[in-house]
């Protein structure tokens, strides 16, 4: 994966963890609506895994956010050379 792909995605977790801890959803709530474990979305935002595309939808569909906009959102806070 290019740095710019990885400078998106990294992003977009990042988008993903700030909406979630902004709707005061836990790492638990969304593991139960996912069907992944806590674990797993704690290592998903610390880093420590690199998710599926798949898994990235499972999570904003568990929290209720278009993943289409969390994108929108990550290419809008790169800096211009990395979108």
């Amino acid at each position: 994966m290019n740095r710019n792909a990885q400078a998106l995605c990294v992003k977009a977790i990042a988008l993903l963890q700030k909406e979630r801890q902004r709707r005061k959803l836990s790492k638990y709530y969304i593991a139960q609506a996912s069907g992944l474990s806590p674990q797993m979305i704690g290592y998903i935002e610390r880093g420590m895994r690199n998710p599926t595309l798949e898994t990235v939808l499972r999570i904003a569909e568990a929290m209720g956010v278009r993943f289409e906009h969390i994108i929108r959102r990550a290419r809008k806070e790169l800096p211009r050379h990395a979108r």
